[in-house]
């Protein structure tokens, strides 16, 4: 989980900046999926789900922000991000399990 965007969201947050926050913590969980972090973080799907509630955004406008910037595309990170929202886990989407 270790990752310069989950950094950078934890000192958002921190400062109140809840709307950069969870940019930050869209990104820390694209990254982990894009570089093949099987553990990715609960943690840092919690902190997107408290940052959605606070800033009253529903699931369709939560996707709606991410970006992968990795070899994963858009759509396939809102799918992994979608399946652990769920408590399904991202072994059986993401590593062909």
């Amino acid at each position: 989980m270790n990752n310069k965007y989950f950094e950078l969201a934890r000192n958002e947050e921190r400062s109140g900046n809840d709307a950069a926050a969870l940019l930050l913590y869209l990104s820390s969980f694209c990254d982990s999926c894009n570089h093949g972090t099987r553990n990715t973080s609960y943690g840092t799907v919690a902190k997107i789900r408290l940052l959605q509630r606070k800033l009253i955004l529903t699931d369709l406008q939560l996707f709606g922000l991410i970006r992968s910037y990795g070899p994963l595309s858009d759509l396939e990170c809102m799918k992994l991000l979608d399946y652990s929202i769920r408590g399904a886990g991202l072994s059986g989407y993401a590593y062909g399990y």
